[in-house]
């Protein structure tokens, strides 16, 4: 080898004479080949490298950028995407949830109304024991005061002989009138009947209180309910826009004394408006007690008070005295002219006291127009509306 370069050197220097100028000009030549290859080493280096943690790189793009790119585009696709599908068409996408109304809340609703109806008929009747009790200590303080006076007994009996004949003559012209004895009980009733109207019963202020006794018992029963519907909302935890609309599916039907109906529903009560079911309601006590119906099952004189309290109260122009004057049919079953006062008091007192209980009972559940009948009337259509109800389901 190194003689092969001395011969090119020998032949160089042979064909061309060797100066300072042709040495520079060969090292430099030297350095740059050697430059060169360097170069090209570190690029080879450096290639060999980058080959070498190709595989690395990639598996770090696929971590850090595709991996969370994918995750990106599977929720979009499963949840944006939707959304805003339905965005697009809501009628297809989005599904109304109707409320779910337990099966059992209609008997917790007719419960209600029963609770309710008990509350306000215990309290009718009770208010209903306090106007007897009254009633009974006018008997006593007044009534008897003038039955029982001498100068009244002695009326009495001296008014019966000249009844009599009088009724006597009367019937023998005319066989339709009254006979003697029946124009006698027919005399002492009506005047028994006047006395008690105007002594105990008072019409006009009887009538004031039994309308206010049933207006009370009927803002009772609407402030009962309403209590006992909003404990069965709390109880079942039903949504109150739920309860609104279950309660007003619920009709409330009221016919009043004059003919006029009102429509309203349950939902009344649980919007603070429960005063207009009251004003439905009260209505239909304008009358209460104006056709009493008492029972004289075996009273011989039931036919003559039924008889004389018409013409009482036709004297008398009182609407409430027509029914309740039958008090006097007691007079004829237990007046005698040979009792004592001490032996007749006690027994007409008992016989006054049952019948205005009798016409306390007649008060509290006649079903044309007694204080019960609007409550009646408006549970009755309730349930009715219930069953309805349920019936559609």
């Amino acid at each position: 080898m190194r003689q092969e370069q001395q011969q090119d050197l020998e032949s160089t220097s042979a064909q061309q004479p060797i100066t300072s100028a042709n040495i520079g000009q060969n090292s430099q030549e030297v350095e740059k080949k050697v430059s060169f290859e360097q170069k090209t080493q570190r690029i080879k280096a450096w290639s060999d490298f980058i080959k070498s943690v190709t595989p690395f790189i990639w598996v770090v793009v696929i971590i850090i950028v595709l991996i969370p790119l994918l995750s990106k585009a599977l929720i979009t696709d499963s949840s944006f995407g939707k959304l805003g599908d339905s965005g697009k068409n809501p009628s297809k996408e989005v599904s109304v949830v109707i409320p779910q109304i337990p099966k059992d809340i209609d008997q917790a609703l007719v419960t209600a109304l029963r609770n309710a109806h008990s509350q306000s008929e215990s309290f009718a009747s009770e208010q209903l024991d306090n106007w007897v009790e009254e009633l009974m200590t006018r008997v006593d303080k007044s009534f008897f005061d003038w039955y029982f006076n001498y100068f009244n007994q002695k009326k009495m009996e001296l008014s019966t002989p000249f009844t009599w004949l009088y009724s006597a003559v009367i019937h023998w012209t005319n066989e339709k009138k009254p006979s003697p004895g029946q124009a006698v009980a027919e005399k002492f009733t009506e005047d028994f009947q006047t006395e008690f109207a105007k002594r105990v019963l008072r019409p006009k202020i009887a009538q004031l209180e039994l309308e206010k006794i049933t207006s009370d018992s009927i803002n009772l029963y609407i402030a009962e309910l309403g209590k006992n519907i909003s404990n069965i909302q709390s109880s079942y935890k039903i949504p109150q826009g739920d309860w609104e609309r279950y309660l007003g599916d619920i009709a409330v039907t009221i016919n009043d004394m004059e003919g006029n109906i009102s429509n309203l529903s349950l939902k009344v009560l649980t919007g603070g408006s429960t005063y207009l079911l009251a004003k439905a309601m009260i209505p239909t006590v304008t009358k209460v007690g104006s056709k009493i119906v008492v029972s004289f099952a075996g009273k011989a004189g039931a036919k003559i008070a039924a008889k004389t309290g018409g013409v009482v109260a036709g004297k008398i122009g009182a609407q409430l005295l027509d029914p309740i004057v039958g008090i006097g049919i007691i007079i004829w079953d237990v007046w005698d002219y040979n009792h004592t006062v001490a032996v007749e008091k006690p027994r007409l007192r008992e016989a006054i006291h049952d019948y205005l209980r009798q016409v306390k009972f007649s008060l509290l559940e006649n079903s044309e127009n007694g204080i019960m009948v609007a409550i009646n009337q408006v549970e009755n259509g309730i349930l009715k509306s219930i069953q309805t109800s349920s019936s559609k389901l």
